[in-house]
């Protein structure tokens, strides 16, 4: 072989070799099911919806959980419950359905519905961490310490040092009083994950229950270091520096919350406590006054503002709030107030209320004073001995004064 011949060889051997290792890969085209999933990891949620949909009625056997999942992520709860629902009461075993169903209830807010569909899957899948940490933290939004208590310690078995299981667990203590371990589930968690905020919070809000102010002050700055907006973090700092005498700080910071969030009905309430401990009880009044056109049927709400309206001299006012609150706990709305609390601040109220109204009419008469204050007693249906009144009438001598000044300088404004 000639030379020019052995490199015309070599070349096209060459070519022959990187044509072997150009060829193009065959990809086996997704099937029905892998391309709808593959549209949802994509974000095109209502295309993904429309093909487990056509799926679905072809009967494909995983098409509804899928198609549940999808409409869940797009916020149509009630559109996935229809599906679950009957998924469930025909398979109570359907581990997949129970969960998907529970996030339903969930996403439409019907806890009750949600905590027992959780508390089914767990029974089914009791290692399911995420239905573990969201069923104790309904169980403490409906009230349940106690229960959330249970449900995170029992997370936390099969998942030990699990952060998210270690605050429930710390809130859940915290809310049943037993605050030296709600302390150390609250220092485990921040141990296990030092960049979670919701840990430090935690622990914040145990050592200021605790009184520890200066630690908790410090595990609260720690939480707005990793979330500088964290609304609940915020919040407690505010409540640390009220009790730590910090006034004008808590009410700066309020304010901006309010600002940054003008529909949440409770920092609106927390920004009133902390005008009225600035002495600022008509600021207070306003910001009341807020909140209940948020929520107005909030009990508590109607309680402060009878409260702070009976100390600014608005004596009026502060019998028809306590009525208010009065009502809204007849009709069994629980906001932590009970109906004796509501009648004394009530009765408090009528008396400053008569009593200013004598002073202001230059009556100083005290003959027939007693059987007025009981007539207006029962009028709003509050039952109360001469003894009883006599102990109250003691209490408001500071809310009369403020209200007389009040009446006394209504004239000489109106000049």
């Amino acid at each position: 072989m000639n030379r020019r011949i052995a490199i015309a060889f070599l070349l096209s051997a060459q070519a022959f070799a990187l044509c072997q290792c150009s060829a193009p890969e065959v990809v086996a085209p997704l099937t029905p099911m892998a391309h709808a999933q593959h549209l949802r990891d994509d974000g095109r949620l209502a295309d993904a919806e429309l093909e487990f949909k056509r799926l679905a009625d072809q009967g494909e056997p995983r098409a509804i959980l899928e198609l549940a999942e999808t409409q869940i992520l797009r916020g149509h709860h009630a559109d996935a419950l229809a599906l679950l629902k009957p998924r469930l009461a025909a398979d109570v075993n359907d581990a997949e359905a129970a969960g998907l169903l529970a996030r339903a209830y969930d996403g439409l807010g019907r806890i009750d519905e949600a905590v027992t569909t959780y508390a089914r899957r767990l029974t089914l899948k009791p290692d399911d961490v995420t239905a573990a940490v969201r069923m104790s933290d309904l169980l403490l939004a409906r009230g349940d310490p106690d229960h959330a208590s249970r449900v995170a310690y029992a997370g936390l078995k099969l998942h030990p040092g699990e952060p998210r299981l270690l605050v429930l667990a710390a809130r859940s203590m915290l809310a049943r009083g037993r605050v030296p371990t709600a302390l150390d589930l609250a220092k485990q968690a921040t141990e296990a994950a030092p960049r979670n905020a919701d840990a430090w919070l935690v622990l914040g809000q145990v050592q200021a229950m605790a009184g520890d102010l200066a630690e908790a002050e410090a595990s609260l700055r720690v939480a707005l270091e990793i979330v500088p907006d964290g609304r609940d973090a915020q919040s407690e700092l505010a409540s640390v520096w009220l009790e730590q005498g910090a006034t004008d700080k808590a009410v700066t910071l309020l304010q901006k919350l309010v600002k940054t969030l003008p529909g949440d009905a409770s920092l609106w309430n927390q920004l009133a406590v902390a005008k009225h401990k600035a002495g600022n009880s008509d600021g207070a009044i306003a910001a009341l006054d807020m909140a209940i056109s948020l929520q107005p049927r909030r009990p508590v709400l109607f309680r402060n503002l009878a409260e702070v309206a009976l100390d600014a001299g608005w004596p009026d006012r502060a019998v028809q709030a306590a009525a208010q609150a009065r009502v809204l706990v007849q009709a069994r709305v629980q906001d932590g107030v009970t109906t004796p609390e509501l009648d004394q601040l009530q009765l408090r109220a009528i008396i400053a209320a008569v009593m200013t109204q004598r002073v202001c009419r230059h009556d100083h008469n005290s003959a027939g004073l007693e059987q007025e204050l009981l007539t207006a007693a029962q009028k709003s249906a509050i039952k109360t001995t001469p003894a009883e009144l006599t102990a109250a009438a003691n209490t408001v001598e500071d809310a009369v004064r403020a209200a007389v000044a009040r009446c006394r300088a209504a004239p000489a404004q109106g000049k």
